[in-house]
């Protein structure tokens, strides 16, 4: 099975997470047949970067790294996080946003999107469970 990942928030625990899922991409493979690719990342401070056939994480990790942006990685246009999310065609995103303790936003947001269009989410963020549990 082939996963397309979406990072939105891409700070150390995103990055640290890209890092160990490269590291271990031949394992995942041989026990469990699974692969993967990073189609859609967004950050605050470093742009946005979609492309559905896949991104060059590597080069999206040094670029990040060295304070650059990614958007030129993107062979689509986005200028938001939730237009990353719309246009990633990924199967699961990783909501690793800055969050507002208070509103649980704007990973509440990313990950009722995410929903809508009938990925999986998979969250760091304390915020969007305490206010979006009922849900």
């Amino acid at each position: 099975m082939h996963y397309k990942l979406a990072l939105i928030g891409f700070g150390n625990v995103a990055r640290a997470l890209a890092r160990l899922l490269i590291r271990k991409q031949d394992l995942l493979k041989s026990q469990y047949d699974v692969t993967f690719s990073f189609t859609g990342i967004a950050t605050g401070s470093h742009g946005f970067a979609v492309n559905p056939n896949g991104l060059d994480i590597q080069k999206a990790l040094e670029l990040v790294e060295s304070k650059q942006s990614i958007s030129p990685l993107s062979a689509i246009p986005v200028e938001d996080s939730l237009a990353v999310i719309n246009n990633s065609q990924a199967n699961v995103i990783f909501e690793n946003s800055p969050v507002n303790t208070q509103t649980g936003q704007p990973a509440l947001d990313h990950i009722r999107k995410a929903f809508d269009l009938n990925m999986h989410a998979i969250t760091a963020n304390k915020g969007p469970v305490v206010h979006g549990y009922r849900e």
